[in-house]
């Protein structure tokens, strides 16, 4: 016990040090927005809701509106959220054990912000239409299918091979399944019989329903988070096994090639997947929800393509693109040791940011197949993007600054400088010939021209690039000296 109250006077001390007022305002910020849209879309429906009686019984929605959230939460976790889950050197020569150690992670893992967000957003919305009290019984449920989330993903980084990890994921799945039909057999049997008048059910029978069916939810997320709790007390380290296996040799540096290093970087740094993430995710949600109203839309603006387009395909690899060479700054003397020209450097990221375009246009397919989205305007648009909206910011490594890869995406200026900031209108000229030609042109014609476009750029990606190589070699040692400078 006095093992245990010291640890936590340790995680104590901890979070107070990592504390700052920034984060604070970042999330007053984004709760006073999110507050301020939900009251606002209430108060524009309240009136039509008051007038029209709903063919359902909308307490019955509470056991689906708080599973909802669950792969949403997932995803979100599995890309941002980053608690321990092992014991550094410090606390292993201390008389730790297990189940104390396993213990403070579960608070930690409660406390956090990002385990509260979703399900006091859910809870503000259903207790704004539903009520107070429903609002409540919401924020519960969501925070225990959330709180599972967190220690199934505490479980999966902590375990040692696929013994553990595939049993994780078999029951996830599974959970994730049970979930889905528990709160939708909630909802049709509630909600739904409530209005059907061969066998009408009085309103006190479906709030007691939905009560129930929140319940069992709830134990279900409890009994499961308790089981985790006691599958990550008992799951040993690799290094911890009786018999691990000693390693006879080391991955070098001159087994990774320039590509791979493209992906690590995004995959590993926080503040350059913070950003393509945000970007992808709202631009592409844009075109989803523009495309569905496009008609009324484009002959308002006097567009003949969705407006989003270009930027759900091209702006989350511009985001990376503004930093060209900012991200070696940070380890270039070993760049340097390796026969890795500046020309082939540059010539991987372009390919990189590429292969990101056409990520994103995978991502829209479902919008050609089921949204009325022009394929050729999607084509286009990749091309566009590809030759022609991100070749010339690979100029950038002429002006860029070292930046921290680590530290947080939001309202983050660090890595900036007065060139690059006036380097960066230059992403208007193709945006304003792109939206010329669909604007003064036929569709046929504009698809044509704005392939043209990056089909040419593309083309002449190679000399560009050498050009460019050749104007940072004249100015290398000016440079890497600032570089070190920052």
């Amino acid at each position: 016990m006095i093992a245990f109250k010291e640890l936590l006077r340790l995680w104590w001390t901890q979070k107070r040090r990592a504390f700052h007022w920034k984060d604070v305002f970042i999330a007053a910020y984004f709760a006073v927005l999110f507050v301020t849209m939900v009251v606002a879309f209430y108060t524009a429906v309240s009136s039509e809701l008051a007038e029209k009686e709903l063919p359902f019984a909308i307490v019955a929605l509470v056991p689906l509106l708080a599973v909802s959230i669950v792969p949403a939460d997932m995803f979100m976790k599995l890309f941002w959220r980053r608690s321990p889950v092992e014991m550094d050197d410090y606390l292993r020569s201390r008389p730790v054990s297990a189940s104390d150690w396993a213990l403070l992670v579960l608070i930690d893992t409660k406390l956090s912000t990002m385990q509260w967000m979703l399900p006091l957003c859910v809870g503000f919305v259903a207790a704004l239409f539903i009520g107070v009290g429903w609002g409540l019984l919401t924020l519960v449920l969501a925070f225990t299918c959330t709180l599972t989330n967190a220690l199934v993903q505490n479980c999966w980084r902590r375990a040692p091979g696929n013994e553990y990890t595939l049993p994780l994921a078999f029951g996830y799945l599974v959970w994730v399944f049970v979930l889905y039909v528990l709160g939708g057999l909630a909802f049709v049997v509630l909600g739904l019989a409530e209005d059907d008048p061969s066998m009408p059910l009085r309103p006190h029978v479906v709030e007691w329903g939905t009560v129930v069916a929140s319940g069992v939810i709830i134990v279900l997320n409890s009994l499961l988070c308790y089981v985790l709790h006691r599958y990550f007390a008992r799951m040993k380290n690799h290094n911890e096994e009786e018999h691990a296996p000693v390693a006879t040799t080391a991955r070098s540096l001159g087994e990774v090639s320039l590509w791979s290093i493209e992906w690590v970087q995004l995959l590993r740094s926080k503040r350059l997947r913070t950003s393509f993430l945000v970007m992808a995710v709202l631009f592409v949600f844009n075109v989803y929800m523009q495309q569905m109203t496009a008609d009324t839309m484009q002959q308002d603006l006097g567009l003949k393509v969705n407006p989003m387009l270009v930027f759900a395909v091209g702006f989350p690899s511009l985001i990376l693109a503004q930093w060209v060479l900012g991200i070696e700054a940070n380890f270039f003397s070993g760049i340097w040791t390796k026969p890795w020209p500046v020309e082939g450097i540059l010539r991987r990221k372009y390919y990189f940011f590429c292969a990101l375009c056409g990520l994103m246009t995978l991502l829209l397919i479902p919008a050609v197949l089921w949204n009325g989205l022009s394929p050729l305007a999607l084509l286009a648009a990749l091309l566009f993007s590809c030759g022609f909206f991100i070749l010339p910011f690979m100029a950038s490594c002429l002006f860029s600054s070292r930046m921290d890869l680590f530290a947080s995406a939001f309202f983050n200026y660090q890595g900036g400088n007065k060139q690059l900031n006036v380097f960066s209108f230059i992403m208007f000229i193709p945006l304003v010939i792109y939206y010329v030609a669909y604007f003064f042109l036929p569709v046929l014609w504009a698809h044509a021209l704005v392939a043209a476009l990056g089909i040419l750029g593309f083309a002449l990606h190679t000399l560009y690039i050498r050009w460019i190589a050749r104007l940072w070699h004249k100015r290398r040692y000016e440079r890497m000296e600032q570089w070190l400078a920052e």
